[in-house]
């Protein structure tokens, strides 16, 4: 399985009175608010991993909405991936399927406004064990960056044949099954998959994507500056980005624990275990060793302690007792 580090950027456009991008990670949807700037970050071990971008038409509280029920409906179905496994993943009848239920989703719940356009594009991409599967339906796009070279995955583009691009929930076409494209990648350790709305591409070059890509940076902060880069080319419509990073990858099967677990928690968390050098171990049972001579001297202060107090009330006590006579004496020679 993959071990993942993930980063969801999105700002609103210029020209735009909402947000109607929207993006998921670690199961929640976001932006928590429809205007504005939003960054999420998360990583993963997961067996299975799913992500989803969508960009949304029809003005606010539909676009939006419509991106929010496609990504309902994405995870609804990730639920049921074992049902499309036999033994491996038939990912095409998977988008098909996901595709289908979208749209009668989003049609079964929003009432388009006169003869506007409604609906939703989408990219998605699924994790399943050490191999990537990215699907695309619409204006959205998804890349792989891979030894300095970048790879558009998806576009709309690739929808080929002169056919027009589809939006999930449009209510003047039936679902656009026949319309979606699809790739599956072997997952290399470095690997950089990009999920995008056309709002991050317009204006903003390949080779400037690459540049940032590129960035002796560390990935989140590499990300940032390339959504800062997007919206100084055109910020007049929303953009979005969601980006993933491949950390490493495991050979293991769900369920089964995953190899070097025991060696990595220990080094995050500093435990002495049997594959730590002799020295650490020595070193170890010597401060056990140093923990009871600690303890015997605590002791001995203990009493040390008891010993000054007790002969401070000694003298305290002299001193009281001398103090009377004293006055006892003048107390005398007055007398007499």
């Amino acid at each position: 399985m993959a071990r993942t580090f993930v980063i969801g950027l999105t700002g609103s456009g210029k020209q735009t009175t909402v947000n109607e991008d929207t993006f998921s990670l670690s199961g929640r949807v976001y932006p928590d608010m429809i205007t504005g700037s939003e960054e999420q970050t998360g990583s993963s071990t997961g067996y299975n991993q799913l992500y989803v971008v969508t960009e949304g038409v029809g003005g606010p509280g539909v676009g939006d909405l419509a991106g929010r029920i496609i990504q309902r409906t994405a995870h609804d179905l990730a639920d049921l991936l074992g049902r499309y496994q036999s033994p491996s993943l038939d990912f095409r009848k998977f988008s098909r399927d996901l595709v289908k239920e979208a749209h009668n989703r989003v049609l079964s719940q929003i009432k388009p406004r006169g003869n506007g356009i409604t609906g939703a594009s989408m990219a998605l991409l699924l994790i399943d064990a050490n191999t990537a599967y990215v699907l695309n339906v619409g204006q959205t796009d998804s890349f792989l960056f891979r030894g300095g070279e970048l790879f558009l995955l998806c576009s709309p583009a690739d929808n080929g044949n002169g056919r027009r691009t589809a939006l999930i929930g449009d209510s003047r076409s039936p679902a656009p099954s026949g319309l979606i494209t699809t790739r599956e990648v072997d997952l290399k350790p470095g690997d950089i998959i990009l999920l995008t709305s056309s709002g991050f591409r317009t204006g903003y070059k390949p080779h400037q994507l690459i540049e940032d890509l590129s960035s002796p940076d560390a990935f989140a902060a590499s990300i940032r500056q390339a959504q800062i880069h997007s919206r100084k080319s055109d910020d007049s419509a929303s953009g979005t980005v969601l980006a993933l990073k491949v950390r490493d990858l495991e050979l293991s099967e769900p369920g089964e624990p995953v190899a070097g677990l025991e060696i990595r928690k220990s080094i995050y968390h500093k435990e002495i275990g049997e594959d730590q050098p002799e020295s650490e171990k020595a070193g170890k049972s010597k401060g056990k060793r140093k923990g009871k001579g600690d303890d015997a001297m605590a002791r001995e202060r203990k009493e040390k302690r008891k010993g000054n107090l007790k002969t401070f009330f000694l003298f305290l006590l002299l001193g009281f007792l001398i103090g009377l006579a004293a006055i006892l004496f003048v107390w005398f020679l007055i007398l007499k």
